[in-house]
C-alpha cells in the first residue's frame, strides 16, 4: 500500500511494514506529565482486531490534576469508574498471553502509566513499546503535528471523535496506523 500524503508533503510517502501484527493500540489521559510517573484518569486499548477497552481509573491524587487537565480531559470521563486492581484485572483478561507490542502515540507516559499500574516486568505487554511519534519521525514528519489534521490528511473522518478522550484518541491511532500499514 502506497500513500502520498499530499496535504503536508506533495512527494512524502508513509509506509510502514510492521516486524509484528500482535499489537494492541493505546492512549492514557493523565493527572498530568510528571517525571516521576503518572497516573491515569482513564485508559484505552484496541486490538489489531478491532477489539475495544476503555477505562476510567477511581484511584489518583486529585491534587496532581493540573489546570490543563481539569478543563480539557475531566469534562470528558463520564463512565463509570475502577479501581487499578479492576482496571488490571480487565486489562490482563482483554491482551490475553500472547505479550503483544504496545503502540501509543507518545508511549513515555503512556509506557509509564502501564509501567506504574503493573510493574515493569509484570505488566501483560512486551517490554518494548512503540512509539507512533517515533514512526512518522522516520518518514519525515514532524512528530508534533497534530493528529486530528494529520488524520484528516490520511482521509480519516475526525468528525466523531472528541480529542483527549482516551478512546477517541486510540481509535484515531489505530485508523491511522491501518492507513501507512503495508499490506501484502
Amino acid at each position: 500500500m502506497r500513500f502520498i500524503m499530499a496535504d503536508l508533503n506533495p512527494s512524502l510517502e508513509v509506509r510502514i511494514n510492521p516486524y509484528s501484527n500482535n499489537i494492541i493500540f493505546m492512549d492514557g489521559e493523565f493527572t498530568g506529565l510528571y517525571p516521576d510517573g503518572t497516573e491515569f484518569l482513564s485508559l484505552a486499548l484496541i486490538n489489531s482486531e478491532g477489539h475495544e477497552l476503555y477505562l476510567e481509573l477511581s484511584e489518583y491524587d486529585p491534587s496532581r490534576i493540573n489546570d490543563w487537565v481539569k478543563i480539557n480531559v475531566l469534562p470528558r470521563l463520564t463512565q463509570e469508574k475502577v479501581t487499578k486492581e479492576e482496571a488490571k484485572r480487565c486489562i490482563t483478561q482483554f491482551v490475553g498471553s500472547q505479550k503483544p507490542y504496545l503502540v501509543a502515540d507518545v508511549n513515555d507516559f503512556d509506557w509509564m502509566g502501564i509501567c506504574g499500574l503493573f510493574g515493569v516486568f509484570e505488566q501483560p505487554f512486551h517490554y518494548i513499546p512503540i512509539d507512533f511519534a517515533t514512526i512518522l519521525f522516520a518518514n519525515g514528519i514532524d512528530p508534533d503535528y497534530n493528529r486530528i489534521d494529520l488524520a484528516r490528511a490520511l482521509g480519516i473522518d475526525t468528525s466523531k471523535y472528541k480529542q483527549h478522550h482516551a478512546l477517541d484518541d486510540a481509535r484515531i491511532l489505530k485508523k491511522m496506523y491501518d492507513k501507512i500499514r503495508v499490506i501484502e
